[in-house]
Formats: structure tokens, C-alpha cells, sequence
């Protein structure tokens, strides 16, 4: 791994680990909140379908780390489906280091809910979409989330120009094959 990546990863760059050793085990890491840009970058460097999100405007982002150095990260933000409640929270990304142990992203799922259970008593639910066409929902699965609601594969021509309007359509900054995808949205419970 290059020293740059490497530097990312260190949230306090002026104060490095004593030594950079691999978290050997998903329980050895902390979890914790992060600053939006740190969890932006590495979401850039590590997401495997997604990469491209924007800098900004994120509610929450945490990340998973052993001695200051990072192994995961996720941003939190309201859903972006117009149609859903605003007083639910949607995963948005969430990335792990190719060097990141074992189930680190379901105990890290894990410890996100409790965080917004204790400290967000007005959030009702968490969501998350899984892209169907590369991924499994085992580390769903794995921290008790259970599926809403799956969608179908669509193709989106936007070729031409909107009807209706004068704004042009969004960018699919990541490509067309994650936006055409089947999704299936997850859920957990944050109420009691």
C-alpha cells in the first residue's frame, strides 16, 4: 500500500501510530465519529461501486480504526427518496480497506444503530440500498437488517433533453450500470 493512501487513512497525521499494524480481528477496532471529508476520501479510494459522492452536505459520518489508523468509513444522510420520511436516516456509502478484517462492516452496521438509538431518540429507522447486481446483503443479514422492499433492473434514456423543463438530468458521476442496477432497500429499527 502507498505511503499516500497510507497517510489518508491517519487522522491525525501529526501524530502517526507508533507502528502500522493490520487489525487482525473485526472486535479489536473502535468505532466512532469522523470528520465528513475523511470518510469522503476514503469512500473515493475504497468504495467498490460507487466511488464518486459528493463532498457535502452529510448529517453523519463514522469510521472503524485500530490506533488511529481507518478501516472503514460510512456517510449518513436524510433518504433520498423524496417519497420516504425525512425522520429516517439513509446509509449512504460505506467502505472498507482491502486490509480490513473480517466482518468489520456488519459489527460496524452493528454499532451505528446503537450510536442513533442512544443518541437520535427521534430517528425511527435506518435504510440502505444494496446493489443487486454485485453484492449479497450478508453483512445486512449478518446485523439484523431486513429487507423492505427489492427493484427491478431499469434502463433511463437520457439522451435527450427533459421534457418539461430546462435543467438537464443529473450526472451519473459513477457510470450507468450502478444507477440502471436492481436495488434491494434494507431496513433496522431505531425506535424502541
Amino acid at each position: 500500500m502507498s505511503d499516500s493512501i497510507q497517510q489518508e487513512r491517519i487522522t491525525c497525521p501529526l501524530f502517526p501510530p507508533v507502528s502500522f499494524t493490520p487489525a487482525m480481528k473485526a472486535k479489536e477496532l473502535t468505532f466512532s465519529p469522523c470528520d465528513t471529508h475523511h470518510a469522503v476520501e476514503l469512500v473515493r479510494l475504497w468504495h467498490s461501486r460507487l466511488p464518486n459522492c459528493q463532498a457535502g452536505p452529510w448529517q453523519y459520518a463514522f469510521r472503524a480504526h485500530k490506533q488511529d489508523v481507518t478501516y472503514a468509513v460510512a456517510l449518513w444522510n436524510n433518504p433520498s427518496g423524496r417519497c420516504l420520511p425525512s425522520h429516517w436516516l439513509e446509509l449512504r456509502r460505506m467502505a472498507c480497506s482491502p486490509d480490513s478484517p473480517k466482518n468489520t462492516a456488519s459489527r460496524f452496521l452493528g454499532w451505528m444503530v446503537r450510536y442513533f438509538q442512544k443518541n437520535c431518540p427521534n430517528r425511527e429507522k435506518a435504510i440502505s440500498y444494496q446493489d443487486l447486481s454485485v453484492h449479497t446483503g450478508t453483512i445486512y443479514k449478518a446485523a439484523g437488517w431486513k429487507v423492505e422492499h427489492v427493484s427491478k433492473p431499469r434502463e433511463r434514456d437520457r439522451s435527450q433533453p427533459r421534457t418539461g423543463t430546462r435543467r438537464d438530468y443529473r450526472s451519473n458521476q459513477n457510470g450507468i450500470e450502478p444507477d440502471a442496477a436492481g436495488k434491494a432497500r434494507w431496513s433496522k429499527q431505531l425506535t424502541r
